[in-house]
């Protein structure tokens, strides 16, 4: 197996700190073990291109998550009645930066641990279908409730 300075030394990185800096600056904005892969990950493919190789490209499926129980269901769509057309991104931002609103209570934060931001950007609210009531209102109701697009 061979250690990170093997791997910056086959992919031509310099052994000054300077250098190694400049390197890893670029996976900064990643947190723990993401910022390491990412950095493996861009130093196998330097050591692959130098050596005239190419990677075998990863295969990259979309993840599946179980669907949102009616629960989460329910606090989502009040989530996007209180915020609005951006609630997904003002949800995104309080998951990810833990900053305010502070709004989103126990049971989104359940549904950030168990699918995630990513899951979240490719959620779409169910669509609401208008049925008339018999005194004439009309009232709505929520057609593929727990189910989200792809």
């Amino acid at each position: 197996m061979a250690t990170i300075g093997d791997l910056e030394r086959n992919a031509g990185i310099g052994s000054s700190n300077a250098e190694r800096t400049a390197f890893w600056l670029r996976f900064h904005h990643l947190e723990g073990k993401a910022c390491l892969d990412a950095g493996v990950a861009e130093l196998k493919r330097m050591i692959a291109e130098r050596n005239g190789t190419e990677l075998r490209a990863a295969k990259h499926r979309r993840q599946q998550w179980p669907a949102p129980s009616d629960d989460q269901e329910a606090a989502l769509q009040a989530y996007a009645a209180r915020h609005g057309r951006r609630w997904k991104s003002i949800l995104s931002d309080v998951w990810m930066g833990g900053g305010p609103p502070y709004d989103d209570g126990g049971i989104l934060r359940g549904l950030r641990n168990t699918h995630g931001p990513t899951w979240l950007q490719s959620y779409r609210l169910p669509k609401a279908v208008l049925r008339s009531q018999s005194d004439g209102n009309a009232a709505v109701s929520h057609v593929g409730v727990g189910k989200s697009e792809e």
